[in-house]
């Protein structure tokens, strides 16, 4: 896969996000580019870069293949939502907002490995 195949827009970002690579990102209420912090925000893509300062350009993949950064282990196909920090979890609740696909199985948390970016609801 690769994890470099994908659309990105850029958006400054909120806070120094250098630690967020590879984690979830959303638009705040500036209309900068912060990290999720759970299943309720709205999924923008997944940061692919480590701006460092308040307005520095995140460069966020909002389509296509990316690395990731995940927050439990997840079996290939997962769903993956928004859990604390940015971090994906897989999701098995209906009407949950999910932001990605796992293309491999991950074992544990802070595993890093290609995704899917891709937007929709769980339905079960």
């Amino acid at each position: 896969y690769g994890g470099g195949d994908g659309i990105d827009i850029t958006l400054p970002a909120a806070a120094d996000l250098s630690s967020h690579q590879y984690k979830f990102i959303k638009v705040d209420a500036n209309g900068r580019g912060t990290i999720t912090t759970g299943t309720a925000d709205i999924i923008l893509g997944v940061l692919q870069n480590k701006p460092g300062t308040v307005d520095t350009a995140a460069r966020i993949r909002v389509a296509g293949i990316s690395k990731f950064k995940f927050g439990a282990a997840a079996n290939e196909g997962a769903l993956l939502s928004s859990g604390p920090e940015g971090f994906g979890t897989a999701t098995t609740t209906n009407l949950e907002t999910y932001g990605a696909i796992a293309l491999h199985s991950v074992g544990a948390s802070a595993d890093i490995n290609d995704v899917l970016v891709r937007f929709g609801y769980m339905s079960v």
